[in-house]
């Protein structure tokens, strides 16, 4: 009984004087007690400037207003805001509008305008051109030597460097941001061209068609597959190329508003280039002059000749990178940055064979020219290599989620095998099906497999199609 005694007297003790921070009830008609002010009310608390009669504080009391120093009431503050701190401003006139019209609230910290897109990609871009060496040559017949380098009489017929005029290809990109202040985001990319390639053929018709070579002893000789009186035939130098990439990217953003947008970002990087070089021949000799395997052929015989070339480069990487956006209206300027570091797997294989027919003879013996025992096959290299991507691009935005954009791209990648380039003009005759010295028994060095890296250029057009939601 003292125990309950003691508790009601604290519950009452601390009940007391909760129960005096709120007024009592006062019944209609009777005045409020002493010590509680009437209830006040700020001018244009209500439409028109004016409070219902029934809500008028007591005549000859003033309303209340607000106490001294205590700013006026403007548009709401986002949750944890704090005011004058320069974190962001605010027009309390247009809280709820637009957040990218006049007099929005600001953020200082970025935010994405959408949260996914798609793009698609027309490319139309120029490759740099394919060294290709003098493969095939020519010279005035009435001379000495003619089509033979070194003696005044050659002019070669393709080289130094093939054009490989303009590539059309297709790239395509889809992102997504992981939230809406762009902490985080994805992107794949890739883009591939379309393979394309030119071919150059010559006929001797009364000139003379030579494939020039250098001797193991280092003097200038050529093959003869036009001549006039001896020889009848034609040559053609034939190339190929390819691109394509993939990539994978997480973005960042670093600065974002209403007009500009500033993102960077990292991931790894896939490219290959493929490409191709052939050196084709066909000849159909006089009588005694045209041989194959060491033996003389028949007048008549067709002897066809292929020397094939094919490169492929790979490469394997990381790259970073940044792109930035300035919105004005409609239109968009936009250019980005990238710059990736990693391994290049080159491939070559060379390939090579020659073909006698006609007249009761079929056979066909390993090894083209400049493609013989000694480098046909396929062997790998691996080089240190960096790769450089920019552009710039305008826009315009015709619908809500959709836009259009055109620019320019160029892209660069450093150490790549060309096929030009792994063509060694030093040949052993005595593995030349051709050549009269023929003799596949001799173990013979040349032409060797050669690796020789060269800079990729890439560059053109870009015209797309953004859809972002």
């Amino acid at each position: 009984m003292r125990k309950f005694g003691l508790s009601a007297a604290a519950v009452l003790l601390f009940a007391v004087p909760a129960w005096a921070q709120y007024p009592p009830q006062v019944p209609d008609g009777f005045p409020a007690p002493v010590g509680y002010p009437l209830p006040g009310y700020q001018p244009g608390m209500y439409a028109g400037g004016f409070a219902p009669p029934d809500m008028l504080p007591p005549v000859g009391m003033p309303p209340m207003g607000m106490p001294p120093g205590m700013p006026p009431m403007g548009g709401l503050m986002p949750p944890g805001a704090n005011p004058g701190a320069g974190g962001f401003t605010f027009d309390p006139g247009n809280a709820c509008a637009d957040p990218c019209a006049p007099g929005a609230p600001r953020y200082v910290r970025a935010f994405v305008r959408s949260e996914s897109w798609v793009r698609f990609d027309w490319l139309n871009w120029n490759f740099r051109d394919q060294p290709v060496p003098a493969l095939i040559g020519t010279g005035n017949p009435t001379i000495l030597a003619a089509g033979v380098p070194g003696g005044g009489n050659f002019s070669p017929l393709v080289g130094p460097n093939r054009d490989l005029g303009r590539f059309n290809g297709m790239r395509t990109t889809v992102g997504q941001w992981f939230d809406d202040e762009g902490e985080l985001g994805g992107e794949i990319s890739g883009f591939v061209f379309a393979r394309r390639g030119s071919a150059d053929f010559f006929q001797g018709a009364g000139r003379p068609l030579t494939v020039p070579v250098i001797s193991a002893g280092g003097g200038f000789a050529a093959y003869n597959f036009a001549f006039p009186g001896a020889f009848n035939g034609a040559l053609g130098v034939r190339t190929a190329s390819q691109l394509w990439s993939g990539e994978g990217s997480l973005l960042r953003r670093q600065h974002g508003d209403c007009n500009l947008s500033i993102d960077t970002f990292i991931g790894p990087r896939y490219m290959q280039l493929n490409e191709r070089l052939d050196l084709l021949g066909r000849t159909q000799g006089a009588g005694g002059v045209a041989t194959f395997n060491g033996a003389t052929l028949p007048a008549g015989v067709v002897v066809n000749t292929s020397d094939a070339f094919r490169a492929c480069n790979e490469f394997i990487g990381g790259q970073v990178g940044a792109r930035g956006e300035y919105h004005h209206d409609m239109f968009t300027v936009s250019s980005f940055g990238k710059f990736g570091l990693g391994a290049t797997l080159q491939t070559l294989r060379v390939e090579g064979n020659t073909v006698a027919s006609g007249f009761g003879i079929n056979r066909t013996a390993l090894g083209g020219v400049r493609a013989l025992r000694s480098n046909i096959g396929r062997n790998t290299n691996t080089d240190f290599s960096i790769i450089a991507e920019t552009g710039i691009e305008v826009g315009m935005q015709v619908t809500k989620f959709m836009s259009v954009r055109v620019g320019y791209n160029m892209l660069f990648w450093s150490d790549v095998q060309r096929p030009g380039n792994a063509t060694d003009p030093v040949v052993a005759f005595s593995q030349v099906p051709i050549d009269p010295t023929f003799n596949p028994a001799v173990a013979a060095t040349r032409p060797a497999t050669r690796f020789r890296s060269s800079d990729f250029l890439a560059h053109g057009l870009v015209v797309g199609v953004v859809l972002d939601w």
